[in-house]
């Protein structure tokens, strides 16, 4: 029942939706969950459940949690869901910066970019900030929960951060205020971290002016981009004098990631090997062929 009623909500995944929420109110699994389909469910606790989803909050919001490359995060209403097309931005640093770095997490939400990467590469220096004390206080349990030693800084932009970094990472907010959004996404998840400005435009054009100053000669700056503004971003930031790479693509042949180095000359670039950005970017296409081989 739940199903069907999801499903007439027009909500995505409507099946595996039904089962994350009969597994949060039996407080199981999902597995346990389909191992055990005949145990008793309780009706009541499950209606609630069902119609705070269908009256729009987000899946995670109800869960507590959303998983982000291969770890589950707590969320909470006030601070943004990670998205799985955000994965490509962690992947990008991964693939791109050394064995040893200085990263700053731009806007760190939930934590979910700063933690991955330390959890990857143990021995990075990473730095998270966010203007949002609420935001921080979730990242901060994240990164206790999932045992990452991550320096967390309350900062609008770069105002209460010292020193400089060899790379800074970013999801920021992109979006315009009459760019049309899901209703879950417009009515539950937190302005802030959705909307830049008028255009979607202004945090770029921010960033491209005060991260020079933050970032040591020949760092890397990767941001994550909505659909259709890598060009207005890369011209940005060109005007600026930033080296900018080609766009990195996500799993849907979207450009989601730009990558600059502060330097004039590609070739002062102590981090980045623009070639890296070639393969990440071949790595991905051949994924997608074979999602379209296994669709067709």
């Amino acid at each position: 029942m739940a199903k069907a009623r999801l499903g007439q909500a027009e909500i995505e995944a409507a099946g595996l939706e039904a089962q994350l929420l009969a597994a949060h109110v039996l407080l199981v699994d999902r597995p346990w969950l389909i191992a055990h389909g005949d145990e008793p469910f309780p009706e009541l606790a499950g209606e609630a459940i069902l119609a705070a989803r269908l009256s729009g909050k987000p899946l995670a919001y109800i869960l507590g949690w959303r998983e982000f490359y291969g770890r589950r995060f707590s969320v909470r209403p006030g601070v943004l869901i990670p998205r799985q097309e955000t994965e490509v931005l962690v992947e990008t640093a991964l693939s791109l910066l050394d064995s040893t770095a200085t990263v700053l997490d731009l806007g760190t939400g939930s934590g979910c970019i700063a933690i991955s990467l330390k959890l990857e590469r143990t021995e990075w220096e990473v730095v998270a900030s966010d203007i949002s004390p609420e935001a921080l206080e979730v990242a901060r349990e994240n990164a206790r929960e999932l045992g990452a030693n991550v320096e967390f800084v309350e900062s609008d932009l770069f105002s209460n951060l010292n020193g400089e970094f060899d790379a800074i990472v970013t999801n920021p907010p992109y979006i315009g205020f009459d760019e049309p959004l899901k209703g879950e996404v417009a009515l539950f998840e937190p302005a802030a971290a959705l909307y830049s400005g008028p255009t979607g435009m202004e945090f770029y054009e921010r960033l491209s002016r005060d991260a020079w100053g933050v970032l040591r000669h020949g760092g890397v700056l990767m941001m994550e981009v909505g659909y259709r503004q890598a060009e207005p971003v890369k011209g940005v930031f060109a005007t600026l004098g930033w080296a900018v790479q080609e766009p990195v693509l996500d799993l849907s042949g979207v450009a989601r990631v730009m990558v600059c180095t502060k330097s004039r000359d590609d070739s002062l670039a102590i981090f980045l090997d623009p070639s890296r950005v070639e393969t990440l970017n071949q790595r991905y296409t051949i994924h997608n062929r074979g999602n379209a081989n296994r669709r067709s």
